[in-house]
């Protein structure tokens, strides 16, 4: 059971790393994520920081998320790439939803996001408020 597990932690792994280098569209600069320091953790909070830049099946309070893909594991059948935008400043960041701190410069519309009929297919480039 553990080696199962530790094998899908690596498969997604190695997805993540394929998934973030197809973000960047155009050869357009990249802009990565910077730590921020935050006073703001609270109990409820624990363990979830380690959650930016992997995938789950939910998008948890204070995450956003830059691409979606099938997975017949998860309730909804999908999962989600997530960007923490609490702990991180996500500035020049594309993402599928502007999180609550955030307005977007600009948007366009794409296949990150829509994994299902009906879903949205609009990115959006992230500024910090």
């Amino acid at each position: 059971m553990i080696g199962k597990g530790l094998g899908r932690l690596c498969a997604s792994i190695g997805a993540t790393a394929a998934i973030t280098a197809s973000i960047v569209v155009g050869g357009a600069a990249t802009a990565t994520a910077q730590p921020v320091a935050s006073p703001h953790a609270a109990a409820g909070d624990v363990g979830t920081a380690s959650l930016h830049r992997s995938w789950a099946c939910t998008v948890p309070s204070g995450y956003t998320w830059s691409s979606v893909r099938s997975n017949p594991n998860c309730g909804f059948r999908y999962e989600y790439f997530l960007l923490d935008a609490v702990n991180y400043n996500l500035t020049g960041v594309w993402a599928c939803g502007v999180p609550s701190g955030y307005t977007y410069t600009s948007a366009r519309q794409g296949s990150n996001c829509s994994a299902s009929p009906g879903s949205s297919p609009y990115e959006y480039r992230l500024a910090r408020l």
